[in-house]
């Protein structure tokens, strides 16, 4: 990719994860080429407790990495050196830390790279009921 494609890719990221909510508390962004995310649960804001479900609505079909469609990655307060792959509309997460957090989702294209569109919800997380840590998809943190 030249470095002219991966600068504008950069700025349509930095630019979609700017976006806000829509009127249904949904957080939403838009990439290059009309590409869109949206976390739709739980709202931006809201207060959950573990375990809980993140539902996405992507103009992207999701599923498995190697059948070669996109996927999500989630992860907490911009560290996305730690993610989970999501390949569905919906995770379980049954780990999180407690207090005040940013969940991000970045867009992924099957070989991981960006698909150029990341959004963002605040939530806070309080303990909740029995958070079994097994390995079931959810976010381990």
């Amino acid at each position: 990719m030249s470095k002219a494609r991966v600068m504008a890719v950069a700025a349509g990221v930095l630019l979609a994860a700017a976006c806000g909510g829509d009127d249904d508390g949904a957080a939403t962004a838009s990439g290059e080429g009309g590409v869109s995310l949206s976390i739709t649960a739980p709202d931006d804001g809201a207060e959950v407790s573990l375990p809980f479900t993140v539902e996405f609505d992507s103009s992207e079909e999701l599923g498995p990495t190697n059948d070669g469609v996109h996927h999500v990655h989630i992860y907490w307060d911009g560290d996305d050196g730690e993610y989970t792959v999501v390949e569905a509309d919906s995770v379980e997460v049954t780990e999180a830390p407690e207090g005040e957090h940013t969940l991000n989702a970045s867009l992924r294209n099957a070989d991981h790279s960006p698909a150029g569109v990341e959004t963002e919800i605040t939530l806070t997380v309080g303990s909740g009921g029995d958070s079994d840590t097994g390995d079931d998809g959810g976010i381990d943190y």
